[in-house]
């Protein structure tokens, strides 16, 4: 069949996301999303799978023993099977033998005892990644026969030598050094000159805004800077540019994510009930604010590392050690000593591959395969470790009222409030054995903490002198009680100018972002599994001048993006560079990419003009389809009522970053995972990209938007709403080609909605908004809510509906509200000391100024009801009763309707600590107003006002069809690749 112009137009369109971009090399639609062999695959097999393969089947499958005729220590041998057929189906754990045994199917194995969810799932996970599998996975790697030692020629690997500052060559150009190339360009016209070949000419002005404003702020620059960058003849007007986005605040928001994917960031802690770890997001904050205020590099890892031991201590400092924190925690395992050596091992592997890109957690079990790191280095770097608290779960309460963890979990800030943040016991640190096989059930030998023997000159190089040995109690020679300082002794070897990994993997790192692919491919594997860099020289060149110039990131930036080499054009016109180079290893052009997750979410609320920059925070939660939360163990837990439409269009930074709940269309756009260590996002082709983008419900509404903002700049002109639509998504004017075939489209539009809505006009009337009120600044919980028009807030009758304030809290102080009994039976009152909210009837800490038509009462909420005190008092119906409470200390007064002596006069010898304010309700109508705080003599009143953020609805025919074809302009491929 053959279709009309504009259908064909149309259908490419629609199609749009998922067809490759002609010059995206890296990118193949028929390749299946599998990540089998990479660095992060074969990094997620020796941590995380191997060792449960290890210690639950190589006794009854392996080299000397084979049940079944299987064997399950070579990849080779599980595709090739035993009995019943080949153990895994890589990418199709449902058809995997292997997946069905350890769940207990028609098989059952281990057949003593049953593997634990958690392991169960990191198998599955496994087979569907495509069952990476280090080379050599072809036959059964057989196990060292004698001890690992380390010899110089294991130092000779080009990563393991010290940085040592290449010169730079001679540039030529006609015959005279050229004055338009700068270091950087010289290492790479060098490497380009053995190939004869040379560099692709200078990106079109309008191409390079684009894509300098993206690899340093991850948004587009606005129209209005396209025509002022692109009108500017003066010499340095890019050089300008570069300084000016350097110093945006948008530049931290964007480069802290990559460094959140390293650090496997999230606010939760993973397993089945994912729950919240408390002010995590202040470590979001802290990485946003160092990156802007270009702290040394060295700094910024030894405040991570061993922040509370530097002096001055700062609030950053502290923040900084939520490193800690991040990873998963099990909150009931099932072997404590296990779970202790399962989260310290999170730690060493983090911290190897994020700051040493060396994969130093593949020798957890027995000495690394490839690199020359023993057993013995592993076990010695977690001792450096070992007296940090493990993550904990309970708040105690301390005199003062101030809420910290049992574990020391939680740190104040002399800033106020409170972050998560490292901690160590109080009595010397515990020995440090290496486990047989990985498992805590099984010491062997005791090591003593030590660095990398093969990253060090000498034997006695690797072995630091400790803090505790050098402050010995000189009666008995035992080492004082605290080990605080062991993490400063790693954190200053990491962070060391002559350490030879740390400079060398962060310049890569940021080489890799701003051209797509490193110096050395293998961001976070520096060793022999990794691959070996293009260019050596110019890693050194750029390694050195990191460390000289005091660790300053943002100059390095500058470097790379003024450079011609980054400043080239990305398409493909060299046939002789295409056929000597395809890959474009030695950067004869510069690289096509498609946008991330998050900055294509992001863009399409700039272009649609939602984007709201408000920066730090908790976060935000965007609207997520109830089918999503359902699929959760527990639907919906974790995820609030969504956030106001205005927080909504907040940065992708701020999305609340949960373990096991995604935003979808940032899944589906290859969004990192949080847990594991993520160097390199995968980057797929495939429909589900295209049908969220096409369908959701953020795309109806971000189109929408765009559509009103096109109609405030064009007014009713199709030429020039068609003009503007452009303009705003691709920074150019339509080609007449596209006007013509947009033109037609809005035309048939147009008259299909006309259509519609006299034949169906119900489906295109704007819905009514039922939803229960969202009130600003609040966070309700159950119920139904909504704004009366005499001020207050309103709710209907429920079990345990609650209302509280998202910010202001209350220790000593006095608070006076007004509250109103409706309909029904039940009680009413104001929460105060709020912790720990969630929906359920007593789902919280508080006291609850409770209020009953006949009866006053002082309660408590420890997340279950118990009243301290009442008095008889009866109440009216249909009127506003003032409240006042006074607190102090542990004492709790509390006035009605304007007595002058309490009606209720109580001391609570366990007083709650400070906590926020809110409003409860149980089986009766209610209501609330006028709240207002009295503190140390400062007053706040809290407003309650309904979020009427709403998103925009077009209603017309003429501004459907428009909102329709700027949905099709955010589809297109030049609106998320960077040329």
């Amino acid at each position: 069949m053959k279709l009309p112009p504009m259908n064909r137009v149309v259908m490419l369109l629609l199609l749009a996301p998922v067809l490759t971009a002609q010059n995206a090399d890296s990118l193949r639609a028929d390749e299946p999303a599998l990540v089998a062999d990479t660095a992060e695959g074969i990094q997620f097999f020796e941590n995380k799978v191997r060792p449960i393969l290890v210690q639950n089947c190589h006794k009854c499958h392996s080299d000397k023993k084979q049940e079944g005729m299987l064997r399950l220590d070579a990849k080779g041998a599980m595709l090739a099977g035993g009995e019943s057929g080949p153990a895994i189906v890589p990418g199709k754990p449902e058809e995997s033998l292997l997946v069905d045994a350890v769940n207990y199917k028609s098989l059952q194995m281990p057949p003593d005892r049953r593997l634990k969810p958690e392991q169960i799932a990191t198998l599955t996970e496994w087979v569907k990644m495509g069952a990476p599998w280090p080379p050599g996975g072809e036959v059964a790697l057989q196990p060292r026969k004698t001890a690992l030692v380390v010899t110089d020629a294991d130092r000779q690997h080009w990563s393991f030598q010290r940085v040592k500052r290449p010169e730079i060559p001679v540039v030529v150009s006609d015959g005279l050094p050229s004055p338009s190339y700068n270091a950087v360009d010289a290492f790479i016209l060098a490497g380009l000159s053995v190939k004869e070949l040379g560099p692709s000419p200078k990106a079109q002005k309008r191409e390079l805004i684009r894509r300098v404003y993206f690899d340093l702020t991850g948004l587009p620059p606005s129209a209005e800077e396209f025509a002022s960058f692109t009108t500017d003849t003066t010499p340095d007007a890019y050089e300008r540019l570069v300084d000016r986005l350097i110093a945006s605040p948008r530049y931290g928001e964007r480069w802290s994510r990559h460094r959140l994917d390293v650090v496997r960031y999230a606010q939760t802690n993973g397993l089945e009930r994912d729950d919240e770890k408390p002010n995590a997001w202040r470590y979001r904050d802290y990485l946003i604010r160092s990156l802007n205020n270009d702290k040394p590099y060295d700094q910024f890892l030894k405040e991570q590392l061993a922040g509370d031991e530097m002096m001055p201590l700062t609030d950053d400092a502290i923040i900084a050690t939520a490193y800690y924190r991040l990873g998963v925690w099990d909150d009931e395992p099932d072997d404590g000593k296990q779970a202790k050596a399962d989260e310290l091992d999170d730690i060493v592997a983090t911290t190897s591959t994020a700051m040493l890109g060396l994969t130093v957690g593949c020798a957890r079990c027995h000495d690394h395969k490839f690199d020359p790191i023993a057993q013995e280095d592993y076990y010695s770097l977690t001792a450096f470790f070992q007296n940090i608290e493990l993550y904990g779960k309970t708040p105690d309460v301390v005199a003062g009222g101030v809420p910290v963890n049992k574990e020391g979990v939680f740190r104040d800030l002399a800033s106020g409030g409170q972050t998560l943040a490292v901690a160590e016991k109080k009595e010397p640190p515990p020995k440090s054995h290496i486990l047989v096989r990985g498992s805590a059930l099984a010491p062997g030998r005791e090591v003593r903490p030590r660095f990398v023997e093969v990253l060090c000159s000498s034997k006695e190089s690797m072995i630091p002198q400790l803090p505790e040995e050098k402050h010995r109690e000189t009666a008995n020679d035992k080492p004082v009680v605290s080990s605080k300082g062991r993490r400063t002794v790693i954190a200053n070897w990491i962070a060391s100018a002559d350490n030879p990994l740390t400079a060398r993997v962060i310049v890569n790192r940021l080489w890799s972002q701003h051209f797509a692919r490193g110096i050395v491919p293998t961001p976070s594997d520096f060793g022999h599994t990794g691959q070996p860099p293009s260019h050596p020289e110019l890693l050194d060149f750029l390694a050195g001048e990191l460390t000289r110039d005091n660790w300053e990131l943002k100059r390095l930036h500058r470097m790379m993006l003024t450079s011609a080499t980054y400043r080239q054009s990305s398409r493909v016109a060299n046939e002789k560079a295409v056929m000597l180079d395809p890959d474009n290893t030695l950067l004869w052009r510069q690289n096509l990419r498609r946008l991330e997750a998050e900055a294509i979410r992001d863009t399409i609320l700039a272009t649609s003009g939602s984007l709201n920059l408000q920066m730090g925070g908790r976060g935000i939660f965007p609207t997520i389809p109830p089918e999503v939360l359902s699929g959760q163990s527990r639907p919906g837990n974790g995820w609030e009522n969504k956030s106001p439409l205005a927080d909504q269009s907040r940065r992708s930074v701020y999305i609340f970053a949960k373990r096991t709940l995604g935003v979808p269309l940032l899944e589906s756009l290859d969004a990192a995972s949080a847990d594991t260590s993520t160097a390199k996002r995968n980057v797929t082709t495939v429909a589900p990209q295209a049908l969220i983008l096409l369908n959701s419900d953020f795309m109806e509404q971000q189109s929408a938007a765009m559509a009103d903002r096109v109609l405030r700049t064009a007014g009713n002109d199709q030429a020039a709403q068609i003009a503007a639509a452009y303009r705003l998504a691709l920074g150019r004017a339509p080609t007449a080609g596209e006007l013509t075939v947009a033109t037609a489209f809005l035309e048939r539009e147009v008259a299909r909605w006309q259509d519609m809505s006299k034949e169906h006009p119900e489906l295109v009337k704007p819905a009514d908004d039922k939803s229960n009120a969202r009130i600003l600044g609040w966070t309700t919980y159950s119920g139904t809510w909504s704004l009366r028009e005499d001020g207050g807030v309103q709710v209907e009758p429920a079990p345990g509906a609650k209302i509280v304030h998202d910010d202001i809290k209350l220790g000593d102080g006095t608070v006076e509200a007004q509250v109103m009994l409706l309909d029904g039976g039940g009680d009413a009152g104001v929460l105060l000391r709020v912790d720990n909210p969630v929906s359920g009837t007593d789902a919280l800490t508080a006291y609850n100024i409770n209020l009953r038509k006949d009866t006053l009462r002082l309660g408590k909420h420890e997340n279950s009801w118990r009243a301290l005190t009442a008095v008889p008092h009866k109440l009216a119906e249909n009127k506003w009763h003032d409240l006042k409470v006074e607190f102090e200390g542990g004492r709790i007064r509390i006035f009605v309707d304007g007595a002058k002596e309490p009606q209720i006069d109580f001391t609570d010898p366990q007083p709650l600590p400070v906590g926020k304010v809110g409003f409860r309700a149980y089986q009766i109508q209610s209501a609330v107003r006028n709240i207002v705080l009295t503190q140390k003599n400062r007053v706040t009143k809290l407003e309650m006002k309904v979020d009427r953020s709403t998103p925009i609805v077009l209603e017309g025919p003429q501004q459907r069809a428009l909102a329709g074809l700027c949905k099709l302009v955010l589809n297109l491929n030049e609106f998320v690749y960077v040329d």
